[in-house]
């Protein structure tokens, strides 16, 4: 977001005193309570850049917008409607997609202009949680039916999927990757840095936590502990991983002292090694940008400040209700700002996706409208499609001529090549 201090962003489901409230993460003061939205599930709030803050209501298909400056919902916004009450939400890094599940459906949005871009299913039951590669390539999902899969963006919102893709299943494009080494639904997603040479951390109630490859598509580490976990992240380095338990525990282990086996069962001396103050299930850990800290929310209703070196707790946010997100993100400066405007323009979602113009989006820059390009992977693959498609036949005839000139040429050269050192010999 703004400068380089943080703050903690957290949301519990009670909704008594606000929907999502954000915190100093030094001194844990109050900075801005966003109220109005009811109350959110786990998964279901993210960020559109400096400007906005989204979030899903838990018991009503319905999303909030707060301008980042403003406790009130936004009110040059139409609230935005869903097919269906939101289990996960996640809006890409470039604030141009927002994808959404509902049940075992993902729902793909332009959220500059509130079209539907696509809807896919693959998982089984429903999903849990979506998070996006740090170059809005790719997206994550995991859901209760122990799947984690990896999707291709560009493939999905393209309006040449089909040219993209070789592989198509009753007109949906295939993932990139389907893992199906959970035995019981998946609780927790992270995803590392490095696009999409990034790690994925999943966690869930079989009592194990995965690391997986995006660009190798393989499991790499599966660390087995002895209870269900409900919450992972790792450190800024992704040197170590940190996990949390559905009975208040939160556990690291260290990546490179893993062996080189596959399958790994902690230790009761590693189990020792933890940090103790819940006394309800984690539902939500992040780690700060500096490294030294980690933040935990729990359904104990409290929101718990660790220094990672020590794991001591520093500070206590106490909550009245089960903490349903609890992260830090980075401070903006609009939010003390009184006559901030925000420079993306959100449209209210449409229902279907006819008339949808793929790879096209509007940005408002003060009182100019301008048309601005799509991220590059998609830009790219989609003029890579449009090239192919846009060679007339004959451009393709006199193509064909002039490889057939050039053929011949070969062949007599080759032709006068041998009979010169045949007449040689």
């Amino acid at each position: 977001m703004g400068d380089r201090r943080e703050v903690i962003v957290t949301s519990d489901t009670s909704g008594i005193l606000w929907t999502v409230c954000m915190w100093d993460s030094q001194t844990g003061t109050a900075l801005m309570n966003y109220k109005g939205g009811g109350t959110t599930n786990m998964h279901c709030l993210s960020f559109v850049g400096n400007d906005y803050l989204l979030c899903a209501e838990k018991l009503k298909p319905l999303i909030h917008v707060w301008p980042l400056n403003s406790q009130e919902i936004s009110k040059s916004i139409e609230r935005i409607v869903t097919p269906g009450c939101v289990s996960a939400l996640c809006v890409s890094p470039t604030n141009e997609y927002c994808v959404i599940a509902v049940s075992e459906k993902i729902y793909i949005w332009d959220l500059l202009r509130g079209q539907l871009l696509h809807v896919t299913t693959r998982h089984f039951r429903a999903i849990s949680c979506v998070k996006f590669t740090d170059d809005g390539s790719h997206f994550i999902s995991g859901g209760q039916d122990g799947m984690v899969i990896v999707w291709p963006l560009a493939y999905l919102v393209s309006c040449n999927a089909s040219e993209l893709l070789p592989l198509m299943e009753a007109g949906q494009p295939e993932p990139r990757y389907t893992f199906s080494d959970h035995s019981l639904p998946v609780t927790d997603l992270y995803v590392g840095h490095g696009g999409c040479q990034a790690l994925i951390a999943s966690v869930s109630g079989d009592h194990t936590c995965k690391i997986y490859s995006i660009s190798d598509g393989i499991l790499l580490l599966s660390v087995v502990f002895n209870c269900a976990l409900s919450a992972v992240t790792m450190s800024v380095n992704e040197l170590e991983v940190f996990v949390g338990t559905v009975s208040g525990e939160i556990y690291s282990f260290d990546m490179q002292r893993m062996p080189r086996t596959q399958d790994y069962h902690v230790t009761k001396e590693e189990m020792s090694r933890k940090y103790i103050g819940h006394t309800k299930s984690v539902t939500s850990l992040s780690t700060s940008l500096d490294g030294f800290r980690l933040v935990s929310g729990s359904a104990d209703e409290k929101v718990i400040i660790w220094d990672i070196k020590s794991k001591q707790c520093m500070k206590i946010l106490q909550h009245k209700g089960p903490v349903s997100n609890a992260l830090f993100a980075l401070h903006a400066n609009q939010i003390s700002s009184s006559n901030f405007k925000p420079s993306t323009v959100i449209r209210s979602f449409k229902k279907g996706t006819e008339g949808t113009e793929c790879i096209r989006y509007i940005r408002k820059d003060g009182f100019m409208e301008k048309e601005i390009q799509p991220t590059s992977i998609i830009k790219n693959m989609s003029e890579m499609v449009q090239a192919d498609q846009s060679h007339s036949q004959d451009e393709l005839e006199i193509n064909i001529i002039q490889l057939k000139e050039i053929n011949n040429k070969l062949y007599k050269f080759a032709v006068n090549k041998l009979l010169t050192n045949t007449s040689r010999m």
